[in-house]
């Protein structure tokens, strides 16, 4: 009898905050709903000490953003400015993350999730696109092009030159850490993906792919597919 093969299991990191004054873990469901459709299974990730047996029951891992800044201490600064920071939950990524590396688990980094991956690489961030770069385009709303570098992963994907992206963010990837490759970048210059050298399943996205079309899911479709067959 053929065996039929195993749906991998994606991982998806909560964000954290207070519903009715009470500390809580919650996600988008766009996350969700974007795994399913690649067709994995997701898994709703939730701050835990016990990383490692949280880790060896996911196939693949996806870094979410949220309404949230990493600590500027992360990456050598002080605060420039208020920031809102997460420091249990940034711990709980970076270790997810981490312990995903060397389990060989493919990574999707989505806005402030491809952040992390460029700090924990070692980079750094523009802690507000504004102040620091101000003859960028305001990236906190709205959509805009991007140009994809040839022989990407994303541009494998993507199979473009120039796509259009949706954009929520005021930080943004500065300086790549150490083995970060850049494979796209937005008209005024801002980093909009990143990929690992050493790590082929590694990619990093600054805007949401979730909450686009069936062409910019291939994304999260990539990640399933990594993911499938790994055990």
């Amino acid at each position: 009898m053929e065996q039929k093969k195993r749906v991998p299991l994606i991982g998806i990191t909560a964000d954290a905050g207070e519903i009715n004054n009470r500390p809580s873990f919650f996600i988008y469901k766009a996350y969700t709903q974007a795994v399913e459709h690649a067709g994995g299974i997701p898994v709703v990730l939730t701050d835990t000490a016990r990383i490692q047996g949280l880790v060896e029951r996911i196939d693949g891992l996806v870094i979410t953003g949220g309404g949230f800044d990493i600590p500027p201490a992360m990456y050598g600064e002080e605060p420039l400015m208020e920031l809102t920071t997460i420091p249990e939950r940034t711990a709980f990524e970076s270790a997810v993350y981490m312990e995903s590396l060397k389990r060989g688990i493919p990574v999707l980094g989505v806005c402030g999730g491809m952040q992390l991956i460029n700090v924990i690489a070692g980079g750094s961030l523009y802690q507000d696109i504004k102040k620091q770069a101000p003859a960028s385009r305001d990236h906190s709303k709205g959509d805009h092009r991007i140009t994809l570098e040839p022989h990407t992963i994303l541009y494998g994907i993507l199979g473009k030159k120039a796509v259009t992206t949706n954009t929520s963010h005021h930080q943004a990837v500065k300086a790549p850490g150490k083995d970060i490759v850049v494979s796209a970048k937005a008209d005024d210059g801002i980093i909009e993906a990143i990929e690992h050298r050493d790590f082929l399943h590694v990619l990093g996205v600054q805007w949401h792919p979730e909450r686009m079309d069936e062409a910019m899911l291939r994304i999260y479709q990539w990640l399933v597919t990594k993911s499938s067959g790994r055990r």
